[in-house]
């Protein structure tokens, strides 16, 4: 009767340590997630702010007079001139620019006519 005393004694020691190393490792694999959870809640913490401070940027950077001063500034453009307009119809159909490369410059005095046409 002993015997199975102590073996029973033993398998509950055994059980006894097993569980409680399970408990251990589970216990440092919850903490480890909690470290890496807390660190992506970070990260996304530090993405949301950048994003309001580069969104800040663009509006600041995107400013139509700004962008009027400074291409003023750098780009000398003109306002369209009414024979750089030309209607759908005088434009090449899809193989013709390919066939006839110099077209458009041959041509350039038939596109003043039709503009002019059109007004």
């Amino acid at each position: 009767m002993s015997n199975v005393k102590t073996a029973i004694s033993i398998l509950w020691v055994m059980f006894t340590l097993v569980i409680g190393s399970y408990y251990f490792v589970l216990t440092n694999d919850v903490q480890n997630l909690e470290r890496e959870l807390a660190q992506i809640n970070r990260d996304i913490e530090n993405d949301i702010r950048d994003i309001h401070i580069l969104e800040a940027d663009w509006s600041e950077l995107n400013n139509p007079e700004r962008l009027k001063t400074l291409a003023g500034k750098y780009i000398s453009l003109d306002f369209v001139k009414p024979e750089q307009i030309i209607n759908y119809s005088a434009l090449p159909l899809e193989g013709e620019l390919l066939e006839k490369p110099t077209m458009f410059a041959k041509n350039h005095n038939k596109f003043r006519v039709l503009v002019s046409s059109e007004r």
